[in-house]
């Protein structure tokens, strides 16, 4: 059967000497791999298959074997994200975090919309560049059912099991699970900011740094699993 879709590249693994597994997801089929043929004559197409690609596919498939890519055509050049340190090294982190938390077979199509956008804000981003992969974090909750209630106030922090600010009047245990004062104003921050004016938040690396971890550490509690992205580190080196 042949297929026609358009896909957003996660990871690529080599499969054998003829070809790689695609690691993507899709508006109509959510997250899925895919098979690519890669002879010795056309490797360099595999330079289209960078992180968070997004292609337009035609796809044959029999029974159940993995589906194979007949064709494919980039649907954007996203020619900073290929060749920009910084964005690309954003792009390792983003697809990492997608691959450990969206699930075989969901078929979100506003997950997919919201991917595409994304990216392409990425791709176009003039400054703020080292804020990105936290404004996409904050924003990627909502699809995982967990977006934070922004009812903030200076004097509130956020509570990762209550998914909200609260006053914090409680335990030293209860204020464990709770983000700091700092980090909850930077939360509603970035909340309220578009991604266009990310620029305008100042942040050192390592505020930057434990911020992300903080956002992981709350998506680990509600997907009852510990995420952990190697690219963490990577991200803060450039950025630091």
């Amino acid at each position: 059967m042949t297929n026609k879709e358009q896909i957003i590249v996660l990871h690529t693994i080599r499969h054998s000497d003829s070809g790689v597994v695609v690691q993507c997801c899709s508006r109509e089929k959510g997250r899925e791999s895919l098979y690519l043929h890669v002879s010795q004559k056309n490797r360099t197409r595999l330079s289209d298959f960078h992180r968070l690609s997004i292609l337009d596919t035609v796809t044959f498939s029999k029974g159940s074997f993995m589906p194979v890519i007949r064709e494919y055509t980039p649907a954007y050049r996203l020619e900073n994200i290929r060749t920009d340190v910084r964005k690309s090294t954003v792009a390792i982190f983003l697809s990492e975090l997608l691959l450990k938390s969206i699930r075989e077979a969901s078929t979100e199509s506003s997950l997919y919309d919201f991917l595409a956008f994304s990216i392409n804000m990425l791709e176009n981003l003039t400054e703020g560049t080292a804020n990105f992969h936290l404004h996409f974090m904050v924003r990627f909750c909502r699809f995982l059912g967990i977006m934070p209630t922004n009812d903030y106030s200076p004097e509130s922090l956020f509570c990762l099991p209550a998914a909200k600010f609260t006053v914090p009047h409680m335990h030293e245990e209860q204020q464990a699970l709770c983000l700091t004062q700092q980090e909850s104003h930077l939360l509603h921050r970035l909340m309220e900011t578009p991604a266009s004016r990310l620029g305008e938040i100042t942040l050192t690396g390592a505020a930057r740094n434990r911020f992300a971890k903080e956002i992981l550490r709350y998506i680990s509690y509600y997907m009852g699993m510990n995420i952990e992205l190697k690219s963490l580190d990577v991200l803060h080196e450039v950025f630091n």
